[in-house]
């Protein structure tokens, strides 16, 4: 037996898409490639297993990609290559026997004490940092320039706001904990924190990595307020196309007033917005709003872009030679980078409750510094549970480059796989 499986493009035009496929076990098994199923466990670089697809009645060369598997969810994940015209289908063969390509861009998260490190095709990607903050954030986001599209904690104005990550309540909006300012004390202080708890699963992979984070949110007196399990999902299309989905489950919200859930890019400072960087979104809502328009609005996506700045310094091997706050210290650079374009975009879910989420509602300078969207809890689950999903696509270039409004369309409403057995 064998197993095909059959990719339809849809209406819309593809750029390798990342497609996930069910596929039961007991298929693979008799296809020949019970390997795949991996024996790993929880950690493992590779914890589900791996096999080889090739395409069928492709043109020219067989085309072969590595697809990973995941025994838990019964899903087979990869990225077809090259573009899917409107209307088209592609076709792939399971190969039997053991797997003999090198994925083109494997993931490998590596744990450290309160940190999980991201390697994508062997070269640094992102961190995720866990401990030592009010909440846990992605700092550095590296881009195909080898430059951060993030900004890191303590520096410029609102130092408080920090990488890219999930915050919590706003300015004590309604009189919801405050995970958001980092103040402890008035007006904005004292705020709560979000707690990690721990990681339920944390894998490496062929085509993506993945982890799974419990989460308490906690009140400015220490008490439990809201539960969370976090799941995050990385992989790259290619160097200039780099991804990050987002899922968020919220077990239970015990907070007062609205609770507002807010999803935070602090933008580069190289950006240098809008002055020589530009914010462009589905909506075409100019960025940042003049005097007399409101700030926010709705759309289904928002993409920041500019000129790189320089990587992230490596960590000092000795004390600075002049304190950054004496007579003498090198003034911190500002305005434009020096670097190639490059750009950060968040797409929100359809399946969000009040689609499309917010954006703009808590962002400095009128949102030239920073991306925010938010959600509430859905009006029938106001104390959970309730889920809410974003993507987060890092590219070469500005938004038009890009393609970020197509890459929000294949988010929105992605290819179809259908999986059948064959006889060989």
């Amino acid at each position: 037996m064998g197993v095909e499986l059959v990719v339809e493009a849809g209406e819309l035009e593809r750029d390798s898409p990342l497609v996930m496929a069910h596929v039961a076990p007991e298929m693979l098994a008799r296809a020949g490639v019970g390997g795949a199923l991996g024996t790993g466990p929880v950690g493992d670089e590779i914890e589900g297993g791996a096999c080889l697809l090739r395409e069928v009645d492709g043109a020219g060369e067989p085309v072969e990609v590595v697809a990973q598997y995941d025994p838990a969810a019964r899903t087979l994940a990869f990225v077809v290559p090259g573009r899917l015209a409107p209307g088209s289908r592609r076709r792939f063969r399971i190969q039997a026997g053991p797997l003999r390509n090198v994925a083109a861009y494997p993931v490998r998260l590596l744990q450290k004490l309160d940190r999980v490190v991201i390697h994508v095709g062997g070269e640094p990607f992102a961190i995720y940092n866990v401990l030592g903050a009010r909440r846990p954030y992605f700092w550095p986001v590296l881009g195909p320039a080898g430059a951060s599209v993030v900004r890191g904690q303590g520096t410029g104005e609102h130092p408080h706001h920090t990488g890219m990550g999930l915050n919590y309540g706003g300015h004590s909006e309604g009189g919801s904990t405050n995970i958001w300012s980092d103040w402890d004390e008035p007006p904005y202080g004292p705020g709560g924190r979000m707690l990690h708890r721990g990681f339920r699963r944390l894998a490496s992979g062929p085509v993506y990595g993945e982890l799974v984070e419990d989460l308490t949110y906690v009140n400015a007196y220490g008490d439990p307020i809201i539960d969370e399990v976090r799941t995050i999902r990385c992989w790259w299309a290619s160097p200039s196309a780099r991804f990050f989905d987002f899922t968020f489950h919220v077990l239970r919200a015990d907070d007062r007033g609205p609770q507002p859930f807010l999803f935070m890019i602090r933008l580069a400072g190289s950006f240098d917005i809008p002055n020589t960087g530009r914010i462009t979104n589905a909506a075409g809502y100019p960025v940042p709003a003049p005097e007399g328009m409101e700030r926010y609005f709705r759309a289904a996506w928002i993409d920041a872009s500019g000129p790189t700045g320089e990587p992230p310094p490596a960590p000092p091997a000795a004390p600075p030679e002049t304190l950054v706050d004496l007579p003498g210290a090198p003034r911190r650079r500002a305005g434009p980078g020096s670097g190639p374009w490059n750009g950060i975009a968040l797409f929100d879910y359809p399946e969000n409750d009040q689609f499309p989420g917010l954006i703009g509602k808590y962002a400095g300078m009128r949102g030239a510094v920073q991306i925010t969207q938010v959600h509430y809890p859905p009006p029938h689950a106001l104390h959970g549970p309730f889920t809410f999903r974003h993507r987060v696509y890092v590219h070469d270039g500005g938004a038009a480059a890009g393609s970020v409004a197509a890459r929000a369309a294949d988010y929105a409403q992605p290819c179809t796989v259908a999986v059948r057995e064959t006889e060989d």
